[in-house]
């Protein structure tokens, strides 16, 4: 288990046996760590096996296929997070297909499973991101807002009508609209970060785009606490309180920088010639999310603020950029 993992502070006191997909992956590998230190019993998909550090994750017990559980296999919760990775080249049609397929191959076979199982799980969590909103301006965006049509729409709410047939089976579904997560290992922070490192303070485009962040530990907290209250469930916005627009975004971390970094404003023409659309959907455009239903059900975040998430997240401790 990593030194860094912190320990959950919401959740059930009841050990329970939770099914995970995408938990070898950013959010999910702290995530299977951090249940496994709070005692829970962990079932990790995983296609290629157990990963070479299996101690990471503790007791957890690898299966390749969905397959080799039988109808008997006990299972409370099922956490869904599996699904390609949008960003790292630019898109095209057979790339975006290959996102839908992902996260809608998995889900559909966590249904079969479910199906068939004689004792039914009692919640899905459902990954899903703030993406579903569309392109937006400056309106705030609870729940219950409305969406704008574009290709990250789409995919999310594919991904969250599929995940609606466990409901019929009795399943409680939260599906998790996941912000910006930032985190030390990896993630978009590195490649927000990497150009300041560099010495240049990137903005991008005019800036004016709304960037809705939260803490990885944020995130942790929150599939715990979820999982600990039957009366949370449907559409959640997993984003810190206090969302930022990308040149806030830009300025706070220029402040947690110790060398001079020099401010360069990277225009929107360079970042579509350089990644084509996947600028305009993730990169020049964004959502003012507020999470309303977590705040309405009592959660509070370990980090509110921006100010407060940079400064753990840059601090030397365990810094893999000092």
């Amino acid at each position: 288990m990593s030194d860094t993992t912190i320990a959950l502070r919401d959740g059930t006191s009841h050990t329970l046996r939770i099914l995970m997909t995408g938990g070898t992956g950013f959010i999910g590998r702290p995530l299977a760590a951090a249940l496994g230190l709070a005692g829970h019993d962990l079932l990790i998909l995983s296609r290629g096996g157990p990963p070479p550090a299996k101690e990471a994750w503790g007791q957890a017990r690898f299966v390749r296929d969905l397959q080799q559980l039988g109808c008997d296999e006990h299972i409370d919760c099922i956490i869904n997070l599996a699904g390609e990775p949008l960003a790292g080249g630019r898109w095209n049609a057979e790339r975006k297909a290959r996102f839908l397929g992902s996260r809608l191959q998995v889900t559909d076979q966590l249904l079969q499973l479910v199906q068939r199982l004689e004792h039914k799980p009692k919640v899905l969590l459902n990954a899903s991101a703030v993406g579903y909103y569309g392109h937006q301006q400056d309106q705030p965006l609870d729940e219950g807002a409305s969406a704008r049509d574009c290709f990250s729409h789409q995919l999310c709410a594919r991904w969250e009508e599929r995940a609606g047939a466990f409901e019929p089976l009795g399943l409680r579904v939260c599906l998790l609209r996941i912000g910006v997560v930032l985190g030390r290992d990896g993630g978009p922070l590195a490649e927000l970060r990497r150009p300041f490192d560099w010495g240049i303070a990137t903005q991008l485009g005019n800036g004016r785009q709304w960037l809705p962040w939260i803490h990885l530990q944020d995130v942790l907290d929150i599939c715990a606490f979820a999982l600990g209250q039957p009366q949370l469930q449907g559409a959640i916005n997993l984003t810190a309180p206090e969302p930022v627009t990308q040149a806030e975004f830009s300025r706070a971390l220029r402040r947690q920088i110790t060398h001079p970094c020099l401010p360069l404003p990277v225009p929107a023409w360079l970042l579509r010639l350089l990644v084509g659309e996947m600028a305009d959907e993730i990169l020049l455009s964004g959502q003012r999310v507020v999470p309303h239903k977590l705040l309405q059900h009592g959660y509070v975040f370990r980090y509110p603020t921006l100010a407060q998430a940079l400064i753990d997240l840059t601090s030397t401790v365990g810094n893999p950029h000092t």
